[in-house]
This record gives C-alpha cells, sequence and structure tokens, in this order.
C-alpha cells in the first residue's frame, strides 16, 4: 500500500480490501512464527507453538468493537468470549485460558461495563476457560464508542494432526453447521434508522460442545468460524491457500427465510454476511457422513448440511452449482457490508 492511503472501514472489515492491508502490515515484521509453527503470514484464526513437552500451543488474538452493546442474542461480552474461544478451536485446539484488555470511554457507568464483563464471565466459565490476566485504560470521552475488548485465546491442540487453511485434499466434503449470516442479519435489523421486525437473533455462540469431540476423532481437514467477510470469505481463504476448487450446490446450503428477506430488502449478499457460532469446514470424504451426523445431533448444528466439496477445477475459486444447472462464481467480498459487527 502506498504510505498516502487514506484507511477506511473496509481496511479492517475482512475482505479483500483487509488483506491488502494485513499483507502490507506483514511486511513490516521479519520474524513471525515460532519454529516451523503457524504464523502470522499464514493469516489463519490463530498461531501454534510447539512446547518442549510435546503439546502444540495455540494463541488467538482478537478485539471487539460491536455496535450495538447489546444485540438479540448477545452482547459485546458474550460476542468477545465466544469469538475468540472459537478462533482457538477453528486450529483444533482445546480453550484453556484468555485474556481481557479493555478500553473504555470516560462517564461511561460501572454498571455498564460490569454488565458485560458479567456475560464475558460467564461464557468463560461455562467453557471451563480461566479469565488469567487484562488490562484496563479509560480514555477522554469521544476517544472510544463506551467499551471496546481486546482479549488473547490459548488452547492445546487436541486433533490429531494441525488443522490449518491450506490443507484441502480433492474429494473432501464441504459442511456448514448452521445458517449463514445471522449475525450479520439481526444486527442490520435492529440498527438505527432500519429496525425491522423480526424475530432473528445472532448466533453468537462457544463452538467448543460442538466441535471438540469431533476435533478428537479426526478427520476435518480445514475449519473456519465465517465471521468478517462471511461464508464467501471464509471458503475463498480455503480455496485459495489450498489452491483448490470449491463447488457448492446451492440447493443444499441451509438459508434462514429472515435471513434471505432483509438481504433481498436491502440488497445485500447473504454470504458476505458474518456468524458468529456457525463453523464451515472441510472434512474427509470417508468421514463426511458420520461428522454431519455429530453436529446434526446438537443443538448448535441441528441445521447441519453437506453443501459442496474439494475440486480439482477452479483452483483458488470457489463456484456455486445453481438449481438450473448453471455455475457462477462466489467471489470474496470487499469487505463486510456493515461496519462494527464483532
Amino acid at each position: 500500500m502506498n504510505d498516502d492511503t487514506v484507511l477506511e472501514l473496509n481496511h479492517g472489515a475482512g475482505g479483500t480490501i483487509m488483506d491488502e492491508f494485513l499483507s502490507s502490515i506483514l511486511s513490516l515484521y521479519s520474524l513471525k512464527k515460532v519454529e516451523n509453527g503457524i504464523g502470522a503470514d499464514e493469516m489463519d484464526d490463530g498461531a501454534t507453538i510447539s512446547l518442549p513437552s510435546g503439546d502444540t500451543l495455540i494463541v488467538s488474538a482478537d478485539s471487539h468493537t460491536v455496535t450495538p452493546l447489546f444485540f438479540p442474542g448477545g452482547d459485546l461480552g458474550k460476542l468477545a468470549a465466544s469469538g475468540t474461544i472459537n478462533d482457538v478451536v477453528m486450529m483444533g485446539g482445546k480453550p484453556i485460558a484468555i485474556t481481557c484488555a479493555l478500553l473504555i470511554e470516560e462517564g461511561t457507568k460501572y454498571g455498564l461495563v460490569k454488565r458485560i464483563l458479567s456475560s464475558f464471565a460467564k461464557v468463560c466459565e461455562e467453557n471451563n476457560v480461566a479469565v488469567i490476566g487484562g488490562d484496563t485504560k479509560v480514555l477522554p470521552k469521544g476517544n472510544v464508542d463506551q467499551i471496546y475488548i481486546s482479549t488473547v485465546g490459548l488452547g492445546f491442540r487436541i486433533s490429531p494432526q494441525p488443522i490449518a487453511d491450506n490443507q484441502l485434499q480433492v474429494g473432501d466434503k464441504i459442511i456448514i453447521s448452521n445458517y449463514p449470516g445471522m449475525h450479520g442479519a439481526s444486527l442490520i435489523a435492529r440498527r438505527e434508522g432500519i429496525n425491522l421486525s423480526t424475530t432473528l437473533e445472532s448466533d453468537v455462540s462457544p463452538l467448543t460442545s460442538l466441535l471438540l469431540p469431533i476435533i478428537e476423532k479426526g478427520g476435518i481437514r480445514a475449519m473456519k468460524d465465517p465471521t468478517r467477510g462471511g461464508l464467501g470469505g471464509a471458503l475463498n481463504e480455503l480455496a485459495s491457500k489450498s489452491d483448490k476448487g470449491i463447488i457448492l450446490e446451492e440447493e443444499s446450503i441451509p438459508i434462514h427465510p429472515q435471513v434471505n428477506g432483509i438481504c433481498e430488502l436491502l440488497g445485500i449478499d447473504m454470504f458476505s454476511l458474518s456468524s458468529e457460532g456457525t463453523v464451515v469446514m472441510a472434512v474427509e470424504k470417508e468421514k463426511a457422513e458420520e461428522i454431519l451426523s455429530i453436529l446434526q445431533s446438537h443443538n448448535l448444528g441441528k441445521n447441519a448440511q453437506i453443501i459442496g466439496e474439494v475440486s480439482e477445477k477452479y483452483k483458488g475459486k470457489v463456484v456455486v452449482h445453481t438449481p438450473i444447472g448453471g455455475h457462477r462464481l462466489l467471489r470474496k467480498p470487499l469487505g463486510e457490508p456493515i461496519p462494527r459487527v464483532c
């Protein structure tokens, strides 16, 4: 990027514009991984560090600036804890600890901070994740919009093999655990100036109980929680990093009618909307049905479906096979359709 480039919201929105920005930032660092682990260059959900004991430590960092702070199905605290826990899980890890750093606007009432952190603490406690540290800063009024949370998640790999974005193999099946775009659509519906009448709630949730039993069994090549950039962004990352094509069957993708309605009303691509309690995964063909059955037996995965497979064709791209027999390219979005969703 040119030094005179003026940053926009899309530079932090999880799409192709952000990719260019991150590449420029990463070029400033010379040491980006520990020995042969996964590091910053891979731009996965986390990094790995091999320990002398033979264990693999997984580390993931995140920041959370969602607005409004309280939304249908969750709040900033639940979102920050769930998102960080899920990023560790996506790398095949069992989360064990988290840090919580706060940026708080001067004039914010303690009751608001307490309510958000109580929600954060509840998620951590329910998932046996210790809050081991953090930092707190109070900034002058107007420098922060009430409260932001930054986190670091830690866990140990429990998958038989490392799980990373670049490991897709031809024939692997693509599975999604829930309707795409639930989080983004629920926030859009309640944003000031829109306020659509809907019962839609965010899918925000930690995915430990759903995924850890599957991770331990093996068979998962790659996983992502499709947050910023949505399903389209997540699948394009897997395809491009693996240099494989992904072919989706449009009719197999589970669609929530209210998410679809909001997208049609506002002209938004559903596959670019974020999810915060959904996983999309590539799994070994022979284990796909078994993994799907386990997902569907859990409340968080009851809507799970096999939606496509990995192909030698269309390398680095995601293609959707339509019900009438056509094909269309599902591109990675430029950014999130609405700012500050996570």
